[in-house]
């Protein structure tokens, strides 16, 4: 049974008809907003307009790059680079807020740069690159970049979207390889830690390492840091609002129509 608590409730995957029939259970259930987030076949504009008089009020979107052959490859579907800005435009149209997540590849990881200026141009409110991890649909070499090549390149990314208007986080990172960028962090479920990560004052607020990466590369990336490096207790007003657009309840109504990673 679904049960709202003010908060905003994701709708994964799923046709307009399935998404129209959930929507209506998520507000009545009391979540104050309903967002969807299609797969890489995207939506149309005319079924996101009928999904907006049905209640929904955000939509949540996947861009690998900022151009056509990048990006339909990483979705293994041709044509989804045009089908998800088009929905991105759309969605601009109809005064309907979007946030933007790119998982970081070992392939698109040196192309992040060009992705602010598009989402700015599609009136996306918010970004946030995603620190994927191994899996059994991930073998190992395939994806995941290491990450002391392929996050510098992310945080620049995200730095450059701030300096361009756009509000941009990370997710999935250690928080010790983030410097400056720690408070653009948002929660994800917590991952492994090395031994060295015990004596590090960031511990209690980070997320950790995936263990299938810990197990390949090892601990030589991470850098411990001193207990005066720890957290604030609570996060401030920007961490506060990368939260409230990247956190929060999903609920997958079609495996078929979700994305691959």
């Amino acid at each position: 049974m679904l049960r709202g608590t003010g908060a905003t409730l994701t709708l994964v995957g799923g046709d307009v008809e399935a998404l129209t029939r959930w929507t209506s259970a998520a507000r009545s259930a009391g979540f104050t907003r309903v967002a969807v987030a299609p797969g890489p076949a995207a939506l149309t504009g005319e079924a996101l307009a009928q999904l907006v008089a049905a209640g929904v009020g955000a939509l949540r979107a996947r861009l690998y790059a900022a151009d056509s052959g990048a990006h339909d490859w990483h979705a293994k579907l041709e044509g989804s680079f045009r089908t998800t800005t088009t929905l991105l435009r759309a969605a601009r149209a109809l005064r309907v807020p979007a946030t933007v997540r790119t998982p970081l590849t070992r392939s698109n990881a040196r192309v992040l740069a060009a992705l602010p200026g598009l989402l700015v141009d599609v009136a996306a409110v918010g970004w946030c690159v995603e620190v994927i991890a191994e899996d059994e649909r991930e073998p190992a070499g395939g994806l995941v970049p290491r990450l002391g090549v392929g996050l510098p390149y992310a945080l620049q990314a995200i730095a450059a979207a701030e300096r361009a208007g756009l509000a941009a986080a990370v997710e999935g990172a250690p928080a010790c390889l983030l410097g400056p960028l720690r408070e653009r962090e948002v929660p994800s479920p917590a991952r492994a830690f090395a031994g060295c990560c015990d004596d590090c004052g960031l511990r209690g607020g980070c997320v950790g390492i995936d263990a299938g990466y810990l197990q390949r590369f090892g601990a030589g990336e991470l850098v411990v840091r001193g207990r005066t490096a720890a957290e604030p207790a609570a996060p401030g007003p920007r961490a506060r609002r990368l939260q409230d657009m990247f956190s929060g309840p999903c609920l997958e109504i079609a495996e078929g129509a979700c994305w691959p990673i």
